[in-house]
């Protein structure tokens, strides 16, 4: 560090943003900007375009620069803070269908970007990481047809049901293709995970 630089911890540059001081989003953008980027990239890329990532870029340092008041050392690390943000603004872009009531949210006096999704309609999930069949569930999604491939690895990044119309734009199908193959897909799963489970109980005798 050259003489007479000062570094800036998180906790500064959150307190920064939090006063409103552009300086420390600047900093922020600065540190941590490229590190969401690559996040966005790594763990979105198959479900989202480059421009829908951007997209959720925007929407996560929106946010963070605006509930920055928000954030304080007992969430975590700033980064850490910040990457769940991230996550949450590109489900909620996967979930498009439902945004209006998302961003409705953001104005409630309890919201939490970094918090948990509440969007979860119950439908698209078929199991989570908690149930005992979810090595299973990795397993058969992975012998699923291409579409329905995509279709379920799109539902479970958003944490529920992947907006329809921007599925027939990546994959140029219809809407009826994309709730068909949707279905077939559930099916299909429950029957490979059953399969599956039959043939690991099988081995263990």
């Amino acid at each position: 560090m050259p003489d007479g630089e000062v570094t800036v911890s998180d906790s500064d540059i959150a307190l920064m943003m939090a006063m409103g001081d552009q300086e420390g989003l600047r900093l922020f953008l600065q540190r941590y900007g490229g590190r969401m980027k690559a996040f966005l990239t790594k763990y979105f890329a198959h479900v989202l375009q480059e421009q829908e990532r951007d997209e959720a870029f925007n929407r996560a340092i929106h946010n963070i620069w605006r509930f920055a008041d928000r954030y304080h050392e007992g969430k975590g690390q700033l980064p850490s803070w910040c990457i769940r943000i991230a996550q949450n603004a590109a489900k909620s872009v996967l979930r498009r269908e439902m945004s209006f009531c998302s961003k409705n949210r953001e104005y409630e006096d309890d919201f939490d970007p970094a918090g948990p999704s509440n969007e979860n309609d119950g439908t698209a999930q078929l199991f989570g990481p908690d149930d005992q069949r979810w090595e299973y569930v990795l397993k058969a999604i992975d012998t699923l047809p291409a579409l329905q491939k995509a279709i379920i690895q799109a539902d479970l990044a958003a944490d529920g049901t992947a907006d329809a119309q921007r599925l027939t734009e990546i994959h140029g199908t219809s809407k009826n293709s994309i709730y068909v193959s949707r279905n077939k897909a559930h099916e299909n799963l429950k029957k490979r995970v059953d399969e599956l489970m039959r043939q690991s109980a099988g081995k263990r005798r």
